[in-house]
């Protein structure tokens, strides 16, 4: 027998279809304003090889940009977190920074580097590397001290990887969520604002050409990858970061 949370939002899904489906059917929508499903099909197999290259584009932005922010952010936000001089001298660089809306770099990238996809990337590593930086750093200022001090009373070497990274390993897990949201959100903008390159410039190419019906089909697309990359996430986390952080737990206990 199916799962009810597969077969529920299946039979919700169909049921909005089927109302959207006749409300333009029987002009109660205007079908210049909210095409019709049926009409967001045919246009998909028209254009499938635009739109699925642009859907390649797009993960890639995102996923690049996602890994290298991170990459960057984690080993960062523990050294800042841990050592006081570093952090008195450069945090408060990387706090405005972090204020800064990721999008208003992109003219400076465009400057720097022309238009091609590198200022997407450099947009995309911004935007992964700050929640990731500022999660694990304020998850290692609320790290016990008194873990630090029996570990060097001890003389226990690897301090950062038995200590320090473990305990803030909570922190660092909503920082890689709150990472691929806030990707996720500034690259299909940031491709708009680039041209015609990946999901966001299908979107605004179809809003030029007047066609509503690829416009929605961009955007419900993102919606889909967006709730994938979530679920992708939250399967990495229940099966690894989980395990490791209830096993830091039994360990204190």
């Amino acid at each position: 027998m199916m799962n009810k949370k597969i077969i529920f939002p299946i039979i919700t899904l169909f049921a909005i279809l089927l109302i959207w489906q006749l409300l333009v059917y029987f002009s109660i929508i205007n079908s210049l304003f909210l095409p019709a499903p049926l009409t967001i099909a045919k246009s998909l197999i028209k254009n499938t090889d635009y739109f699925l290259g642009s859907i390649g584009i797009t993960i890639k932005h995102i996923l690049i940009g996602y890994f290298i922010g991170i990459g960057l952010a984690i080993p960062l936000g523990l050294v800042f977190g841990w050592k006081k001089n570093i952090e008195l001298t450069f945090s408060p660089i990387f706090l405005v920074i972090s204020t800064i809306p990721v999008v208003t770099f992109l003219p400076i990238f465009i400057l720097w580097f022309g238009l091609n996809e590198i200022p997407i990337y450099l947009c995309s590593i911004i935007a992964a590397f700050f929640p990731a930086f500022l999660n694990t750093f304020h998850g290692v200022k609320k790290i016990d001290k008194s873990f630090i001090e029996v570990a060097e009373n001890f003389k226990i070497k690897s301090i950062n990887k038995r200590i320090i990274f473990p305990a803030s390993l909570p922190y660092i897990s909503n920082g890689l969520r709150q990472a691929i949201q806030i990707t996720f959100l500034v690259t299909p903008p940031a491709e708009m604002i680039m041209g015609d390159i990946g999901l966001g410039g299908f979107i605004w190419k179809s809003a030029d050409l007047f066609k509503l019906e690829l416009v929605i089909l961009g955007m419900v697309t993102l919606g889909i990858i967006g709730f994938s990359l979530f679920k992708i996430y939250d399967f990495i986390e229940k099966k690894y970061l989980l395990k490791w952080m209830n096993v830091r737990k039994d360990a204190e206990n």
